[in-house]
């Protein structure tokens, strides 16, 4: 499943955890191909206001699918690679060439480098490393040919600058509510059904759920 998220960085609000909470959001999902996730997330996107937004961010894990959905649609959005996500590359790459012990030290000042600023220098790093083995050198090239790819995306002190997030906790959080809706313990379904539900889900909590009912009931 595909799912993506629409919010106005304007309508977050801070708990006194400390931790961010959305105001407004819509949901989409699709258990097609990219295309129809794009096409039906812009339209309830120009629903809750995109086609005023001045600017605009696309927050995605670092697959492909996500950038060329952003080109074909929101060719304008400032493109970043999920911390946490590029992090787990930093954190595999670390325990690759350092061992699990020693991986630590090294990604940890690594990590705080790419968050605060100086993640010209933390990649330069990634770059010129070489790896111990055949096949630790093997996945540290891989590596090292993930973060050469993302590293116009991973620019956070910049995005965090402008009070836009570095993280996709929105499409985390819609996810685990999705799971925790549709796949408890001893729940079992097929796909269709589970489309209709998603579909019906998303209609109530994207407002549209009279409209729904009326276009099923003429």
């Amino acid at each position: 499943m595909k799912m993506g998220v629409y919010y106005q960085v304007e309508q977050t609000a801070v708990k006194e955890n400390g931790r961010a909470e959305l105001g407004e959001k819509v949901v989409v999902s699709t258990l097609g191909e990219a295309v129809e996730l794009g096409r039906r997330l812009h339209w309830e996107a120009l629903r809750a206001g995109l086609g005023r937004a001045k600017n605009l961010e696309m927050l995605g894990d670092g697959s492909h699918w996500i950038w060329n959905l952003k080109a074909d649609r929101w060719a304008r959005a400032v493109e970043v690679l999920d911390f946490y996500h590029g992090s787990e590359h930093v954190w595999g790459l670390g325990r690759t060439i350092k061992g699990e012990e020693e991986a630590k030290v090294w990604v940890e000042p690594l990590l705080h480098q790419l968050r605060h600023g100086k993640e010209k220098k933390a990649l330069k790093e990634i770059a010129g490393l070489l790896g111990p083995q055949r096949t630790a050198g093997q996945n540290s090239g891989r590596e090292q040919n993930y973060f050469a790819g993302q590293e116009h995306r991973m620019k956070y002190q910049q995005i965090a600058d402008r009070g836009w997030p570095i993280g996709s906790g929105a499409v985390e959080s819609a996810c685990r509510q999705r799971q925790c809706r549709f796949k408890r313990p001893g729940q079992f379904g097929l796909q269709k059904g589970l489309r209709h539900l998603c579909a019906l889900e998303e209609a109530r909590h994207n407002h549209h759920w009279e409209e729904l009912w009326v276009a099923s009931n003429p």
